[in-house]
């Protein structure tokens, strides 16, 4: 079975792990060229941080951060996939007329516009839990049944996906590791990350580097093992893609997982 690694390109100045202004496109060309030749199948571009508390920033700006660097990976690497960290139609728009593939809507495409979008391109689409925005989710943490709810979440997204004329084969569930979830959510949605692997479409997993992946004092690029060991069990639980900032080490673990797989 085909496991993809998708490497992640944050053309942003505010980064929780890249930390340091990534506007440099020579540096994000680099960036690209290093996650291609260590594996990659999909290169993840994204020019909004998302991670709790972030300032968000308008269409413009996105794509004064992104477009130039869609068009020349587009140019370069003709036959990688191109993704797009958005949840904007602008900038989506503009994306996939610059030859992106995907669209990776991490605010969980509450405008129905984007189902619309990314059928017309013949794009595939990928649609993530979450609830809120960067500014509120973290106080929005309460559920009955986290994993039932976050299923019939992603299970109404993809009714309405077909509805709009999507495929089965151009959606994309990711279950939101780091989203709208405490520490203890977070460990008990990968422990049984398997919960969503019978709906029909590919599963993303992007759980590279979070937070709650940490040990006590630890920094993101302290969290490598830990996030290689939680990739580790995602394929296991037969995750599809793989969403990270350490592509020769991922695809160093899925090559283990696939000739143990294949030797079981």
């Amino acid at each position: 079975m085909q496991k993809q690694i998708m490497g992640i390109i944050n053309a942003t100045p505010d980064s929780f792990y890249d930390g340091d202004p990534q506007h440099n496109l020579g540096t994000l060309l680099d960036k690209c060229a290093r996650h291609i030749a260590d594996g990659a199948d999909i290169l993840d571009i994204g020019g909004e941080s998302t991670r709790p508390g972030a300032t968000p920033v308008s269409a413009e700006e996105e794509l004064s951060r992104t477009l130039e660097l869609i068009k020349q990976a587009r140019v370069r690497w003709p036959k990688i996939l191109i993704s797009q960290d958005t949840f904007k139609l602008p900038v989506a728009l503009e994306g996939l007329k610059a030859g992106v593939k995907i669209i990776n809507d991490v605010s969980g495409t509450p405008d129905t516009e984007m189902f619309k979008l990314v059928k017309d391109f013949g794009a595939q689409l990928v649609i993530m839990h979450s609830r809120g925005n960067p500014q509120t989710m973290q106080n929005m943490t309460q559920y009955d049944d986290l994993l039932q709810e976050i299923k019939e979440f992603l299970s109404a997204k993809i009714d309405q996906a077909q509805q709009y004329g999507l495929t089965k084969e151009q959606i994309i569930i990711d279950p939101g590791f780091g989203f709208a979830k405490t520490r203890e959510q977070n460990y008990k949605l990968l422990a049984h990350a398997g919960f969503f692997t019978n709906m029909g479409v590919r599963l993303l997993i992007g759980l590279s580097h979070k937070k709650f992946l940490s040990q006590p004092g630890e920094k993101p690029p302290k969290r490598k093992t830990q996030t290689l060991c939680a990739n580790f069990a995602s394929l296991q639980a037969g995750a599809d893609i793989l969403r990270v900032h350490d592509v020769k080490e991922t695809k160093k673990v899925v090559n283990f997982f696939l000739e143990l797989e294949a030797n079981s």
